[in-house]
């Protein structure tokens, strides 16, 4: 008697065999259930049914069928995202490397000769069950690395904006509301999917990181025009104005220390820190960019930090409502700000309210020591 892994059935790996042999179906079987859940097709077109609401371990497939051979059954798997990374491994009579060569090309693990052998069937299987669950394996270990990752990276964001904060006049409140108009606007776009506007979630979640440090050259600016308490000069307001070139030194200093994919959303920072003060018109600053000239990041970020500076409290005036904030913005299309930007994402300017309101200043007040 063989003597199975001791594995609960319903826990087992699970086999679909297909073959329009009895006997082949009968044997594989006979070899394989004291180990795996094996389920059992004569056909192809058999299979596909089974596998519209089942995702087996592992496929054993003959080559060789009446009506859709396994050829054309492994050529709709791998066109299917649901099955394509399941493992499947031909049975053949046929001999000969352009056989092999055409099954690898289309997607095969492994091939099994006929007549198949106990022995041979039962050491691949158990080979293919194995990287499965190594890549399993790895795919998580990968995974859990990734986010312990993204979690330090967005940690040190979080310390870098924070140091900005403590340097201005703002609270930590502004970089967050800044930086959730700036994924309201992102998903929009990803929504409507406009031409010459379209973005990836990998683009719109490089925003949201990167908008944390839009301010991050106000480190360098002297603390007597950074916070005054009241109106700058003609003098000290062209002071602060290169804040947006020391952003963009400090993170091309980032991006030249890192480099590589590891650092793309440095990339979209530097974008931000850089030229969120441009205008669409081209009186912006610092370099006077005009229209799409101006990344489309940093024309995003213009309308969230603009729009939270006029719901804002300042030593020199009193905030805004949201609807005269939102007036303005729509008055200023074309001037300050992309138009089409703008009207694409009028609908998403009801959730700035809502940022704004669960993000207020007085729940983020920067606290600094005497």
């Amino acid at each position: 008697m063989k003597i199975g892994t001791g594995v609960s059935p319903s826990m087992r790996r699970a086999v679909l065999v297909v073959d329009d042999n009895p006997t082949n179906l009968h044997f594989l079987q006979e070899i394989l259930k004291n180990d795996y859940n094996v389920y059992a097709s004569p056909s192809g077109e058999r299979a596909l049914r089974f596998l519209e609401k089942h995702s087996p371990d592992l496929i054993l497939l003959d080559i060789e069928m009446p009506g859709m051979n396994g050829y054309e059954l492994i050529k709709r798997l791998k066109g299917d995202a649901r099955l394509a990374d399941i493992p499947v491994i031909f049975l053949t009579a046929l001999e000969g490397r352009d056989k092999e060569q055409e099954a690898f090309s289309l997607g095969a693990q492994d091939y099994i000769l006929k007549p198949i052998s106990y022995g041979v069937v039962l050491a691949r299987v158990r080979l293919h069950m194995d990287l499965l669950m190594h890549r399993k394996n790895l795919a998580h270990l990968v995974e859990v690395k990734t986010q312990e990752l993204l979690k330090t990276q967005n940690g040190v964001l979080d310390i870098i904006s924070n140091m900005t904060a403590y340097r201005d006049n703002e609270t930590g409140a502004h970089i967050m509301r800044t930086t959730y108009y700036s994924e309201a606007i992102c998903n929009r776009l990803i929504e409507i999917q406009e031409p010459g506007y379209r973005i990836t979630a990998d683009f719109a979640a490089n925003i949201a990181k990167s908008s944390k440090m839009h301010d991050i050259g106000k480190i360098g600016i002297p603390d007597g025009i950074l916070l005054k308490p009241g109106r700058l000069t003609h003098e000290e307001f062209a002071v602060i104005k290169q804040h947006t070139v020391l952003g963009g030194k400090i993170m091309d200093e980032s991006i030249e220390e890192l480099g590589g994919e590891t650092s793309l959303f440095l990339y979209t920072g530097r974008d931000i820190a850089l030229y969120h003060h441009e205008k669409w018109d081209g009186s912006g600053y610092p370099s006077g960019l005009k229209g799409a000239e101006i990344p489309l990041s940093a024309r995003i970020m213009a309308i969230a930090d603009v729009y939270d500076a006029l719901i804002s409290k300042r030593p020199y005036k009193q905030p805004f409502t949201h609807e005269d904030s939102v007036k303005i913005i729509e008055g200023d299309s074309g001037s300050h700000f992309d138009p089409f930007l703008i009207q694409f994402c009028a609908p998403v300017f009801p959730l700035f309210s809502e940022i704004a309101d669960r993000y207020r200043d007085e729940h983020y007040e920067t606290k600094m020591l005497n």
